[in-house]
C-alpha cells in the first residue's frame, strides 16, 4: 500500500517524464536525501525507473495510475511507455516505444529546461510565500478556443497558478529555442494574440494570465520583443506578455526581476509576481 507521499511521487514523475531526481525534490519541497528516500520502494516495487539520470514511471507504474483513474492501461502505455523497443541497444528517442515518451527523449535538452523552470519555480515559491495551486505540464496545459468561427488552440510548455494572500498570478511558459527568424517569431505569437483577442483567458481562468518567454540568447529576447510589439500593434491586441533571458533568468529566479515587457520602453527589468 502506498502513502499519500509516495503517491505524490508517482504522480509529479506521471506529469513531468524523464526528471532529474533534484528537480523532483524540489517540487516535492524536501532534500535530495528525503527523495532518494521516497523513491526506493518505488523502484524496488518496479513501479519508477531511473533511466540515464533521469526518473520515468515503469509500464507496471503507468499500469497503476491508469486503473487509479479508471482510464485504459494500453493508450497509457503507448504515449508514455520509456521502455526501449531495443533493451540492448543505447537509449535514443528512436529506441523509446512511447509516443509522447519518445518526443521528450527527442528534445531532452527542451525537457529538461522546462522541469528546470518548474523546479526554481516551487523552490522560490516556497521562499517568498506563494502557493502553487496549479503546475500543468505541457500535456495538460494546453487551450482550444474559437476565434472567427474556427477552432484555434496554444500549445504551452506549461501552466501555473499561484496565489499569495489573497492575490493571484496565472502564467503560460514558453521555453524558446528555434524562434530566431522574425518570421517564426511572429508565428510563435500568432495563436496568443487570437486567444487573448477575446475574454476567453479570464473565462477559462478567472484571471489574464501571462504569456512568459525564455530565450537562452539575450540578443534573440530583444528581437522577440521587437517583434511582438509590432505584432500586437498590428493586431491590436493587449498581450500580457513578459520575455527573459536565460542568464538572467537563472540569476533572479522565475519570480524575479528576469522580466521585461515588449510595450515598456524604458530601461531596466520588471518583476514578474
Amino acid at each position: 500500500m502506498l502513502g499519500p507521499a509516495r503517491k505524490r511521487v508517482l504522480g509529479l514523475i506521471a506529469d513531468w517524464p524523464w526528471i532529474a531526481p533534484a528537480d523532483l525534490g524540489a517540487l516535492l519541497g524536501v532534500s535530495a536525501r528525503q527523495t532518494s528516500q521516497l523513491l526506493q520502494p518505488l523502484r524496488e516495487a518496479s513501479l519508477v525507473a531511473r533511466v540515464e539520470g533521469r526518473l520515468v514511471l515503469s509500464d507496471r507504474g503507468l499500469a497503476l495510475l491508469a486503473r487509479r483513474d479508471r482510464s485504459a492501461a494500453n493508450l497509457a502505455l503507448r504515449r508514455w511507455s520509456a521502455r526501449r523497443r531495443d533493451p540492448h541497444a543505447p537509449l535514443t528517442w528512436r529506441n523509446v516505444t512511447g509516443r509522447r515518451s519518445r518526443q521528450l527523449v527527442r528534445t531532452i535538452e527542451h525537457t529538461a529546461a522546462v522541469h528546470g523552470f518548474a523546479a526554481a519555480l516551487a523552490g522560490q515559491a516556497r521562499e517568498e510565500g506563494w502557493e502553487i495551486e496549479q503546475l500543468d505540464p505541457p500535456h495538460r496545459a494546453s487551450r482550444y478556443f474559437r476565434y472567427r468561427d474556427r477552432l484555434h488552440s496554444v500549445h504551452p510548455d506549461a501552466f501555473g497558478l499561484l496565489r499569495r494572500e489573497g492575490e493571484r498570478r496565472a502564467f503560460f511558459l514558453e521555453w524558446e529555442r528555434r524562434a530566431v527568424r522574425p518570421s517564426t517569431m511572429a508565428a510563435r505569437l500568432a495563436p496568443y494574440l487570437r486567444y487573448y483577442a477575446s475574454q476567453r483567458p479570464t473565462d477559462d481562468h478567472g484571471l489574464r494570465p501571462e504569456v512568459l518567454v525564455v530565450f537562452e540568447d539575450e540578443i534573440a529576447a530583444d528581437h522577440f520583443r521587437r517583434v511582438a510589439r509590432e505584432q500586437m500593434e498590428r493586431a491590436r491586441v493587449d498581450l500580457p506578455l513578459r520575455v527573459a533571458p536565460l542568464a538572467l533568468l537563472e540569476r533572479e529566479g522565475p519570480l524575479g526581476a528576469a522580466w521585461r515587457s515588449p510595450t515598456k520602453r524604458v530601461s531596466g527589468y520588471l518583476g514578474w509576481a
